[in-house]
């Protein structure tokens, strides 16, 4: 059942998006009608990590940090969201659930990148090249460990 639905709103979408090119060709000028027409769609880009932009923040009186995690869903968020705040230094932080960054605001007078790094592995998630706790990853929801399906790269794309 969830398979139907799933295939169906990917249907609509499809004539959604369909619906939308048809309205932007009729309302194209000629010059532009005839350049529509004729357009060859382009080559489909390689699966990259750099393809999506890092998670950005402006917070003032910090520095931020972006670090690579392998945090995979919006529950490795909500594991973020219940330690990151409390650790001593950190104002505030922004995980991108497409690229698997996170990107984190803190005060230098009272921590540094390398500590983050470490409270972040602590909790069970690789932190650029400082590795997870091993406990504390196999205790995290499946969806958190797991890379989305059809995906073996980290791009967010497919």
């Amino acid at each position: 059942m969830k398979k139907l639905i799933v295939i169906v709103t990917l249907f609509v979408f499809c004539l959604s998006a369909m619906a939308q090119q048809n309205d932007k060709a009729r309302t194209a000028p000629a010059a532009e009608k005839t350049a529509v027409s004729t357009a060859v769609a382009p080559a489909p880009k390689a699966c990259s990590s750099a393809t999506s932009a890092d998670p950005v923040l402006k917070v003032k009186d910090a520095e931020t940090i972006v670090i690579q995690t392998n945090a995979y869903s919006a529950k490795s968020d909500a594991v973020f969201k219940e330690n990151l705040p409390f650790l001593k230094g950190v104002k505030e932080y922004k995980y991108d659930e497409k690229t698997y960054k996170i990107a984190v605001a803190y005060d230098p007078k009272k921590t540094n990148p390398d500590a983050i790094r470490a409270e972040i592995a602590k909790m069970g998630f690789d932190a650029d090249k400082v590795k997870a706790n091993e406990q504390a990853r196999a205790k995290l929801p499946a969806e958190c460990k797991t890379m989305p399906k059809g995906c073996s790269h980290s791009c967010g794309k497919h």
